[in-house]
């Protein structure tokens, strides 16, 4: 089994929780920490705390809830009891993480491993080892490697216990480059200030999967502003998904009630909450959970698209404009379930592009002529997604 140890022996600056409890992005430093772990195949993992404060019991104990493995040792007499012979230990100092590449190196690793990096001045927050390296409190150990610290004084660092084993027992080492250290290989955040510097970072260097232009250029700029405000806000997440949803079914009624260019505003700006509230958590760990929140508002404006074709359409367009909506419902389902195409996403349709159109030829006594176009610009849209597939198919492999 291989197990994952995070410590948590440093402090907030004040006192009254983990360092490693610090926000970050819509939640903490830990939890980046428990999702790095578990990237990197920890079965169970065990905090390495001195002190049981409330706020760490807490999140342990929210941990379990979502059938997480979860303990809490004090010191290294403690820690024995967690621990089966034949394990793997993956440890992680205060704060530290490393990235995606780091942790797919250590999934696939079997033997001892610990990370350095150049003993240089501006490394001076790791620990020392020798003249040449750092440790940038990132290691695979062997279980083994407790019962040769397990009676060591409890005021004494776990993490600098098992590395000194290490070291003596020449462990392998892999050595993390100047470069990499600066893309951010491997991350120590103790504080606020590199907690936020560190999510700023993250943030403007994502890449958005399936973006239009309309997206990429006008909404992304403007929720990567807003995001780090939201994150500040536990509650954000849960109030964006209200708002989208609530949008939602104020538009429905406002849809009956014959105004539905107005229901149509509303379920735009619907729109726009909803990407944001996915976007909120768009760094942190992804819930496997079917996504309700989604399928329950593209109902909802299934339905308010629906009504306005009732309200908007003459009698004798009536039929032929709800084949039409049929037929853009048809597209949007196949459009939304694709695999990315990275050629044509600057003019991928999504909802709130659909929404937009569909409100401005409302708003303009044109809607029938917006329900064609759009249905056509998705039509398009397919019709080249196929084109380039089967270009692709067809090339021939340069390797036979």
């Amino acid at each position: 089994m291989r197990l994952g140890l995070i410590s948590l022996s440093a402090e907030s600056p004040a006192g009254n929780k983990p360092a490693a409890m610090l926000p970050l992005f819509d939640s903490n430093i830990l939890s980046r920490q428990v999702q790095s772990v578990r990237q990197m195949g920890a079965e169970k993992i065990i905090f390495l705390s001195p002190t049981m404060h409330s706020e760490l019991l807490q999140y342990a104990d929210n941990l379990k809830n979502h059938d997480i493995k979860i303990d809490i040792a004090r010191n290294a007499l403690d820690l024995q009891d967690y621990v089966s012979q034949g394990d793997d230990l993956i440890f992680l100092g205060d704060g530290v993480f490393p990235d995606h590449s780091i942790e797919q190196k250590i999934q696939d690793q079997s033997e001892e491993l610990i990370y350095v990096v150049a003993n240089a001045d501006n490394y001076d927050n790791f620990e020392r080892i020798d003249l040449t390296h750092r440790w940038l409190g990132i290691a695979l150990l062997k279980s083994e490697r407790l019962a040769e610290i397990a009676d060591i004084p409890d005021d004494w660092d776990i993490g600098s216990a098992l590395l000194r084993t290490a070291v003596q027992a020449e462990s392998a080492r892999a050595l993390v480059s100047d470069t990499d250290m600066l893309d951010d290989a491997v991350s120590q955040l103790l504080n606020s200030e590199a907690s936020d510097a560190y999510a700023k970072r993250q943030l403007g260097a994502i890449k958005l999967p399936k973006q239009n232009v309309f997206d990429r250029f006008l909404l992304w700029p403007s929720m990567r502003k807003l995001i780090p405000v939201l994150w500040k806000s536990p509650s954000a997440k849960n109030y964006s998904g209200f708002a989208s949803l609530g949008a939602a079914t104020v538009a429905v009624t406002l849809g009956l009630l014959g105004w539905p260019a107005v229901a149509l505003g509303l379920l735009f700006a619907g729109s726009i909450a909803l990407a944001l509230h996915h976007r909120i958590s768009i760094l942190s760990a992804r819930s496997r959970r079917v996504d309700l929140l989604s399928l329950c508002f593209h109902l909802l404006a299934a339905t308010v698209l629906t009504v306005a074709v009732v309200n908007l359409a003459s009698p004798e367009s009536m039929s032929g404009d709800i084949t039409i909506l049929l037929l853009l419902f048809g597209n949007l389902w196949i459009i939304f379930t694709q695999p990315e195409n990275k050629r044509l996403n600057p003019i991928i349709p999504d909802t709130s592009l659909i929404l937009l159109v569909l409100l401005l030829a409302a708003a303009f006594g044109v809607f029938s002529t917006g329900l064609y176009l759009v249905t056509l610009f998705c039509l398009v849209y397919l019709i080249l997604a196929q084109r380039g597939g089967s270009a692709e198919d067809s090339r021939p492999d340069p390797l036979q």
